[in-house]
């Protein structure tokens, strides 16, 4: 009496009659789980199926890994997460993420990128199974303006004089270090560009500087005198 096999997947007959105890099936959807049994057959009929085995197949290679947001803009200190797509969807979900430079930017196993000081830094996501395979995200890290202070608060000049303003911005490494002057009263002193301060005439204005950056200001009073005339000589 002969024995030939069947071959059940995910309870659908896929083969019959095989006389050998082993059997490939193709064209399987990588990283998916399929159910297999078995049921024996001979002249008196075909036996009950066997207990369900689960096969996994393998995943697929990974052809593209993107990296969202794929542009970002930190101050220093500051923290994103940056999520990651592989495709196809039946490759492994792992990457390896990198820095260009953690100097500027450090990143963690979960996509975590911290700002650790101006400049800028490529995050790179590498596929698990196949670390060529990548895609990339720019960080740019600024340090933002705290404060800013003039090397005067209070400036007392004659009348057509003139004293420059040094304006200091902190930190010392903040990236916009940009500064505007402006005068309450142009009409008693006037500032240049450069903070230098000029009296006009008799009065009280305040000298104002503002950062482009956080808008910070710090000011000086100006108070021009009137310059009294020399005494005519004796004999005039």
């Amino acid at each position: 009496m002969s024995t030939t096999y069947n071959v059940y997947r995910d309870g659908e007959k896929i083969a019959t009659g095989l006389s050998e105890k082993s059997f490939t099936d193709n064209d399987l959807t990588p990283n998916t789980v399929y159910e297999y049994q078995v049921s024996a057959v001979n002249q008196i009929g075909e036996s009950e199926l066997s207990t369900s085995t689960s096969v996994t197949t393998d995943f697929s290679q990974p052809t593209e890994v993107s990296v969202s947001p794929a542009t970002n803009n930190l101050t220093v200190g500051g923290k994103r997460n940056l999520s990651f797509s592989i495709l196809p969807d039946t490759a492994k979900q792992e990457v390896i993420w990198s820095s260009s430079s953690n100097a500027t930017a450090t990143v963690n196993a979960a996509g975590e990128v911290t700002a650790i000081a101006p400049g800028s830094a490529t995050i790179t996501a590498k596929a698990k199974d196949k670390e060529v395979i990548a895609g990339t995200a720019s960080v740019s890290v600024t340090q933002p303006v705290t404060s800013v202070t003039l090397n005067k608060t209070i400036l007392s000049l004659d009348v057509s004089v003139k004293e420059k303003l040094t304006a200091t911005v902190s930190p010392a490494n903040a990236s916009n270090k940009n500064i505007t002057w402006s005068s309450s009263l142009e009409s008693i002193a006037t500032v240049g560009s450069d903070g230098t301060v000029t009296a006009v005439s008799a009065g009280e204005s305040t000298i104002t500087v503002k950062t482009a950056d956080g808008n910070k200001t710090a000011t000086c009073v100006v108070t021009v005198n009137e310059v009294e005339p020399d005494p005519p000589e004796e004999g005039e």
